[in-house]
């Protein structure tokens, strides 16, 4: 089985109850509000991965991250695994780049978030980890498309 390690982070401006969210370039299964991140690259630790994403899609430094859940999307064609770990911080510096080569970034209020329409595939199954309904989405996919879905505790 091959696996693919991934990272992602809601960062959360608790002042003004707003996170930062990517409306990503399109991209075949990625397309739509998200939030940023990305692949960790090799020898790289799950955690500096996450930092060093942010830094090259945001130009912020974030710190005090707390892993909150994992998603993963499991390919049964080729017996292909993405492991999406999901990362949260409020603890954020620097001069947010609105745009860059992933998309166009924005603040949105939290609440307005969860309720919008344009989000990527995954995310209203990411934002129940996020708000702590689950730790763990597993995706079972064939020819491309959903079959399964479990939600873990």
């Amino acid at each position: 089985m091959k696996i693919i390690l991934t990272n992602m982070c809601m960062i959360h401006n608790l002042e003004t109850n707003k996170v930062l969210v990517l409306d990503k370039i399109k991209k075949e299964g990625w397309e739509g509000l998200t939030f940023p991140g990305g692949h960790v690259e090799k020898i790289e630790s799950l955690t500096d991965s996450c930092v060093r994403e942010i830094k090259e899609e945001t130009n912020l430094c974030i710190n005090n991250l707390e892993l909150k859940g994992s998603i993963q999307w499991y390919n049964l064609d080729n017996d292909e695994r993405i492991l999406g770990l999901l990362y949260y911080t409020n603890t954020f510096s620097g001069k947010l780049i609105e745009n860059n080569k992933e998309g166009r970034l924005s603040w949105e209020n939290l609440d307005e978030f969860i309720e919008m329409k344009d989000k990527s595939n995954s995310m209203d199954d990411i934002m129940k980890i996020y708000m702590g309904k689950y730790k763990e989405v597993i995706g079972y996919y064939r020819e491309s498309e959903l079959v399964n879905i479990e939600y873990k505790k």
